[in-house]
């Protein structure tokens, strides 16, 4: 599927609407109480509690559904920071979106297995959220907390496991996967993903850059994948940028173009600056731009 790589059984259903380009991205807050290093999150955001959609900032959750809604969206994936530390939070959003889009508008979140607890697991049960991916890195950290998947899943909720894909750690997570596989029904790997605020810190215990990624990231991945025995699915770098980020700006440039404008493959609009369609032959002023964060920016 695209650049992906699916390994015994199906795509779960978030995977399947962000491939489309189908979902919002909440990043609902971002604390965290944790430090991991491959963490991508930017130091603007990470640790402050602050709320984004599809990085447009938001500051009341009412305002989240007209947004989403501009965007033509299926459903929701609501990210942090870890949105398990505002499950109150989550709760709520899940409400506002499924009251105003119906209840087959798709949330799936994610979360650290190290900060679920028994009150923000009965939170996140009682929600409206669909599906619930479960961040661990080790059976260490999984031991004594699969209660809490088998919560969520007696809940009524579809729970799987999503981790990078770390090289040199491929044995540690497969063995947590294995451990957790009764409560599971898929796990998503991504390819690692270097930012400005994890790079160094990669470089530090020893990973080398290539282009956005680790080198070595994707064979780690389906290193996991051989060692594991539930449906896995590899999301690689190039689906990220090319396929789901470029679906998710096309699909909302098809919505908000004017008539005189041009909407290309990967999202961005090209236009006259005489008002004349950029593909007529009267057109001489021909400008790119595109919609990132609520912001008309210039290519």
């Amino acid at each position: 599927m695209y650049y992906n790589e699916v390994f015994r059984g199906s795509v779960a259903q978030g995977c399947e609407l962000c491939l489309l380009g189908s979902k919002s991205v909440i990043f609902i807050t971002g604390l965290c109480p944790l430090s991991c290093p491959y963490c991508p999150v930017g130091a603007d955001r990470f640790g402050k509690d602050v709320i984004y959609v599809n990085d447009v900032p938001v500051k009341r959750l009412e305002d989240i559904p007209k947004i989403v809604a501009e965007y033509g969206s299926d459903g929701a994936a609501v990210t942090g920071g870890d949105p398990s530390v505002v499950a109150e939070r989550v709760k709520a959003v899940a409400d506002l979106l499924k009251r105003e889009f119906g209840e087959e508008f798709h949330i799936h979140m994610y979360t650290h297995i190290l900060n679920l607890d028994s009150k923000r697991v009965g939170i996140l049960a009682a929600s409206k959220v669909d599906e619930v991916r479960i961040h661990v890195i080790s059976r260490e950290q999984a031991v004594g907390r699969e209660k809490y998947l088998k919560a969520l899943v007696a809940a009524g909720k579809v729970v799987g496991v999503e981790v990078p894909a770390l090289p040199g750690y491929e044995r540690q997570i497969a063995e947590a996967i294995n451990y957790l596989s009764p409560y599971i029904s898929f796990v998503n790997i991504n390819e690692l993903d270097l930012s400005e605020t994890n790079l160094e810190r990669l470089r530090a215990i020893g990973y080398r850059a290539e282009g956005l990624n680790v080198v070595g990231s994707l064979e780690a991945a389906r290193k996991i994948a051989q060692m594991v025995s539930v449906p896995v699915h590899i999301c690689t770098g190039k689906t990220k940028d090319r396929v789901q980020i470029g679906s998710r700006l096309f699909k909302y440039a098809m919505r908000t173009s004017k008539p005189h404008e041009f909407v290309l493959d990967d999202g961005s609009v090209m236009y006259d600056e005489e008002g004349y369609h950029p593909k007529s032959v009267r057109a001489k002023k021909i400008r790119v731009k595109i919609t990132l964060g609520g912001k008309e920016v210039e290519v």
